[in-house]
């Protein structure tokens, strides 16, 4: 995974990823991925995990939910989690397919979620806490 660590004039750190990983790119640039104690929880999560301690870790902020386990990461746009449960009420007959998709802002999936291998977003993780930590007033 091919990616850029950037710090613009005003100070502002962000992390920008080549290729189809909008969703990812999103999560690490959110407010809640500036604070290096948070980085150190979730690293010390996936530290768990590798270690057979916990088997899965699903944690969710005002955008995104985030779900570890042993193999991946996989984060998913929290309004798609609310689409797909409407989709269930759909089938299970509970909603007019029409007016939903009428309603439907047809919003773009690719942006809405991401998927990585743990190891790839554990050294990815570690990159930006360092960056932030080496770059933060």
């Amino acid at each position: 995974m091919e990616f850029d660590l950037i710090r613009d004039r005003d100070g502002q750190c962000s992390l920008e990823l080549n290729g189809e990983q909008t969703a990812l790119e999103r999560w690490f640039n959110a407010k809640e991925r500036q604070s290096i104690c948070a980085l150190d929880d979730l690293l010390e999560i996936i530290a768990d995990i590798k270690r057979g301690n916990k088997r899965e870790y699903i944690g969710s902020d005002p955008e995104f939910q985030i779900t570890l386990t042993p193999d991946e990461c996989a984060i998913i746009a929290n309004w798609l989690l609310f689409d797909e449960s409407l989709e269930h009420e759909v089938r299970e007959g509970g909603y007019d397919r029409t007016i939903l998709e009428e309603e439907d802002l047809q919003a773009d999936e690719g942006d809405a979620k991401a998927e990585c291998g743990l190891d790839d977003f554990a050294y990815l993780l570690e990159e930006w806490r360092e960056f932030l930590r080496e770059n933060q007033r």
